[in-house]
């Protein structure tokens, strides 16, 4: 291609001062088969504008123009042939021109490599369709109108906003980095010594460009520091040949985050794992080529192998020979996505060895899954609900009103639903899987829980590489309906009776009474049915033992219906039916229209029918089918018809009932339909229970393998330690209240393990309202070995309790002038319910063996120290939570922790509880206590989780704020910031 070097010139000129880059370079060229090393570079000035990279003899403004080289189709690579760190070259697709470049600084070598890697068209593609994926992910909408000239770019699906985090898990590391200074030197004129921070940055021909790849905590005023935080890198993530450059930072002013470079050091894998005693020592030096420092790097290999070649990948399976053994594992797969994996290396207590703790952090899977089967539950009782108002016919005016009125707002209610389902089928295929905190308030998602993760920590000490899994949590925020707001309160306060402990959906709620009794009623319906069948097969099979056991199953049926309409709710609901009937009904031989008399008139058929049996039984001593079929057919014909005008009548003054409950609720409660109380309720459960499956989930398949845990899920149950941080001021008085009505439906949730052939069998909810079964798949290798009744299908019940304590400036508010009974009842009910639980467990494991008899004692230790926690009244009483977390863990359940957004306080909880468990029981040096607890708040998994949900890596705290949280509560100077979650 000619160009028009005067014009060329005049553009490159025109741009001095705009240009994306400028400054010296040492380039030589040539072609592919050239021998470059018999050639010198050459000195160039170079300005880079766009795709167009001039270069001239010098920077002077009127030197010529040398020459022009057009980055489209090009590719920045190392030069591994070179001898110097600095160099790279540039080389085109189909072959050609070569041009291999040279800087004076490493500093000028990723600068370089980047601009020109970023300056072609096909870059801006490529970062236009992947901020396109994410404003998709962030919005739920694609940012292009239709038919937009730009709408042909695909867009990138990604499952979350890249960061400068590490990536996630992928299987076992392949090694693993310690990394310590020493003899630092800081270049501010500073007499303090500095506060370091160190970044690892990778980069794996043929890429030219460095990734920010992790980084460690700071360590304030320490010339010799040794970090906590380990860097971890898996298998595909580097090669051989891959490099890496450590930056080293003093950080002057930790609250903004303010630092100075200290200098850097170089190194390739290569001479990390081939290091003697696998240890390396670096020297950091300044932009300047001064020494500042020692950087220590120590070599922890997770994959016993011959050094691969060059080009080979760290961890590949091609790696090993035939020959070479191959680990073996069978791992279970868990319910969550997006891992995110955090290491850290503590002291132990007296020892020289160290801790490796492992962080893991990952999304659940069915934080929308779950939601949208409980909604087709709903609506199918919705429906049904409106099929039964529908057939209410011949009522008086004023009814027929009311009627319409519950119809129209039912229809909305289904409406509703349906769009909560559609909206959640959407998010899902654009391949999300939690909800984000900022999206709590949403119309169309108010059925997901908000920010729902799972959370472990494993341990393993040095000397044994094996890991053990110490702590699970799943973290989630409060189940509450924050689309309704909270002025008129909560779920507890919204009920006819506010009383935590008074609740109980069978004896208080005349609704769920009435769906009860018309369950039992069709029950008894289909029965009935089944054995007039039964009666007929035995007449032709001419046995007279079937006959008249059949007669006496049927007469049975009847004296069941009898009992379970002779209650005064059916017989009042009978009265108030009829006189709300324009023509009231009117039945032979009977005066007053109850469900005593109904079910009598039911009982003289059967009579009817049990002597036209014993009459052609003792009559004859052989029976003839027809003869008999035709005798029995008018008693039969009589009974079903007397059973259906009685059931009829019963379930329309059921039906009537229901229609006045749910009038009663748009006159003196809440408008039913959009701020209905069983809206509220339905949102509130659909949270709790997406919430306690996953961690019934995670719970059973990590610990399916212990007998003793699975005869504590048969004869006990499965106990859920709910943890709440909310306060008892404000709003979130209103999500305590709907906490409380959550807590109390998860009593009536059970779960039923099913045997899964494939892996990734998804759980499945049947059932109706506050009764639900989730059915758990269970990989067939694993429910082999599950005890006989659970393979049967055995159901487990769950048993929820709810310890909740305040510490926040609003609880500070509530403890002072405010009331913090709410709080206190809630304790008080919960220890109650962890009481009668642990008397269970004793009886079941009281005498079983010694490890079990040390854990039942040490339980009932616990329960004491917890009960006086509990009674003693303290403002921000944090033991409570402490000890009810241990007490737990010792009872093998399943916890969950929640605030508002389950990413702030959350944090702060789950972080000091895995420093405590490092400390009591993996005996990590009492002395690093608070520095481990800073490094996993401030580089571990739940700072990213903040950076999930609000797009910032800070814990949404202001400085009065953290003032009044508790001590160990309060996260590290520089990771907090006032935002809007």
């Amino acid at each position: 291609m000619k160009f028009n070097q005067v014009e060329l010139g005049h553009y490159a000129a025109s741009r001095l001062g705009k240009s994306d880059k400028a400054g010296t370079m040492w380039m030589k060229e040539g072609e592919r088969t050239t021998a470059r090393k018999k050639e010198a570079h050459t000195q160039r000035w170079f300005i880079l504008i766009g795709n167009l990279l001039f270069y001239t003899r010098s920077e002077e403004p009127d030197s010529v123009i040398s020459g022009l080289i057009i980055l489209e189709r090009c590719r920045v690579e190392s030069d591994l042939e070179s001898t110097c760190r600095n160099s790279f070259k540039l080389s085109f697709e189909g072959g050609g021109e070569v041009y291999w470049f040279m800087t004076a600084t490493a500093k000028d070598h990723d600068e370089w490599t980047t601009a020109i890697s970023c300056g072609g068209y096909e870059y801006l593609r490529m970062a236009f369709s992947e901020l396109r994926g994410q404003l998709v992910q962030l919005t739920g909408e694609d940012p292009l109108i239709e038919d937009h000239p730009l709408g042909g770019i695909p867009i990138k699906h990604i499952s979350h906003i890249p960061t400068v985090s590490a990536p996630g898990f992928d299987g076992e590391p392949v090694f693993e980095l310690s990394l310590a200074c020493s003899s630092l030197r800081s270049n501010n004129d500073r007499e303090a010594d500095p506060s370091t921070l160190v970044v690892t940055n990778c980069m794996t021909p043929p890429q030219a460009y460095w990734l920010r790849y992790a980084q460690s905590e700071v360590i304030e005023h320490n010339c010799n520091p040794h970090f906590f935080t380990t860097v971890v890198f898996y298998p595909g993530v580097v090669s051989m040949v891959t490099k890496l450059k450590f930056e080293v930072f003093d950080v002057y002013d930790c609250v903004e985050l303010k630092m100075s470079p200290i200098g850097l050091a170089h190194c390739s894998v290569m001479e990390l794992v081939t290091a003697p005693n696998q240890f390396l020592q670096l020297e950091i030096k300044s932009e300047d080529d001064v020494v500042c420092g020692c950087l220590h790097v120590q070599v922890s290999r997770s994959v016993d192998s011959p050094v691969p070649s060059p080009r080979s990948k760290l961890g590949d399976k091609n790696n090993h020979t035939e020959s070479q053994p191959t680990k073996m594992h069978f791992t279970y797969r868990a319910p969550m996505a997006n891992i995110l994996v955090r290491t850290y290396q503590f002291p132990v207590w007296q020892s020289t060895s160290l801790l490796k703790v492992t962080e893991v952090m990952g999304e659940g899977l069915y934080s929308f899954l779950l939601p949208m089967q409980m909604l087709d539950i709903f609506i199918a009782e919705e429906l049904t609900t409106k099929e039964w108002f529908e057939s209410l016919t011949r009522l008086k005016e004023d009814w027929e009103i009311i009627k319409q009125e519950v119809l129209v707002e039912l229809a909305g209610l289904v409406s509703r639903y349906h769009d909560n389902h559609q909206k959640m089928e959407e998010v899902m295929e654009l391949g999300l899987n939690f909800k984000k905190s900022i999206d709590k308030t949403k119309v169309n998602l108010e059925f997901a829980p908000v920010n729902l993760h799972i959370q472990e920590m494993k341990v393993a000490e040095e000397r044994d590489s094996k890991e053990k899994l110490v702590f699970t949590a799943v973290t989630v925020g409060c189940p509450s309906a924050y689309t309704f707001k909270y002025r008129q309160g909560g779920l507890a306060r919204l009920h006819v009776s506010p009383a935590y402990g008074d609740f109980r959906p069978s004896s208080q709620n005349k609704s769920y009474r009435a769906k009860q009794i018309l369950m039992q009623i069709d029950t008894v319906s289909k029965n009935v049915h089944k054995q007039v069948d039964r009666l007929k097969l035995s007449v032709k099979a001419s046995s007279v033992q079937d006959i008249q056991s059949s007669v006496r199953c049927v007469a049975d049926l009847v004296h069941q219906l009898s009992s379970h309409c002779n209650v005064a709710l059916l017989n009042d609901s009978l009265q108030e039916w009829n006189k709300a009937l324009e023509i009231p009904t009117a039945l032979p031989a009977i005066s007053e229209l109850n469900a005593g008399a109904l079910c009598y008139r039911v009982k003289e058929h059967v009579l009817c029918l049990e002597a036209h049996v014993e009459a052609f039984t003792h009559s004859f001593t052989s029976i003839d089918p027809g003869a008999t079929l035709a005798q029995l057919e008018k008693p039969l014909n009589d009974l079903l018809t007397s059973l259906e005008i009685t059931l009829d009548l019963l379930r329309k003054a059921l039906f009537f009932l229901l229609l006045k409950e749910n009038h009663h609720q748009m006159q003196t409660k809440v408008p039913i339909g959009i701020k209905s109380y069983r809206h509220r309720r339905d949102v509130v459960f659909s949270q709790a229970v997406t919430s306690a499956a996953t961690c019934f989930m995670f719970k059973v398949l990590q610990s399916v393998a212990v007998s003793s845990f699975l005869n504590q899920l048969l004869e006990v149950g499965f106990l859920i330690h709910w943890e709440s941080l909310l306060s008892t001021h404000g709003d979130e008085i209103g999500m305590l209240e709907d906490f409380i009505v959550a807590i109390r439906d998860l009593n009536y949730l059970q779960f039923k393990l099913v045997c899964s052939e494939n892996i990734g069998d998804s759980p499945r909810i049947k059932g109706h309202r506050y009764k639900m079964v989730v059915e758990v798949p269970v990989q067939q290798t694993f429910f082999r070995v599950l005890p006989t009744q659970l393979r049967d299908g055995r159901l487990v019940k769950t048993r929820a309790v709810l310890f909740t304590q305040g510490i926040n400036e609003q609880q500070s508010l509530a403890d002072t002038i405010g009331d913090s009974s709410l709080q206190d009842s809630i304790n008080t009910k919960s220890l109650q319910e962890l009481r009668q639980y642990c008397s269970r467990f004793r009886e079941l494991f009281g005498t079983a063996n010694a490890r079990l008899v040390d854990k039942t004692r040490r339980v009932f230790s616990l329960l004491e120290q917890l009960h006086m926690q509990v009674h003693s009244r303290k403002a921000k009483n944090t033991d409570i939570l402490s000890l009810s977390q241990e007490l737990c863990r010792q009872l093998n359940c399943g916890r969950i922790t929640s605030c508002k957004s389950a990413k702030d306080r959350t944090a702060m909880s789950i972080t000091l509880e895995q420093a405590h468990i490092l400390t009591r029981e993996m005996n990590m040096d009492n002395t690093c206590f608070q520095h481990a607890l800073d490094s996993m708040r401030s580089r571990g998994t739940r700072l990213r989780n903040a950076e999930k949900n609000v797009g910032s890596p800070l814990y949404a705290f202001n400085a009065l704020q953290v003032h009044t949280l508790p001590k160990h509560y309060r996260p590290p100077e520089g990771t907090f910031k006032k935002l809007q979650t």
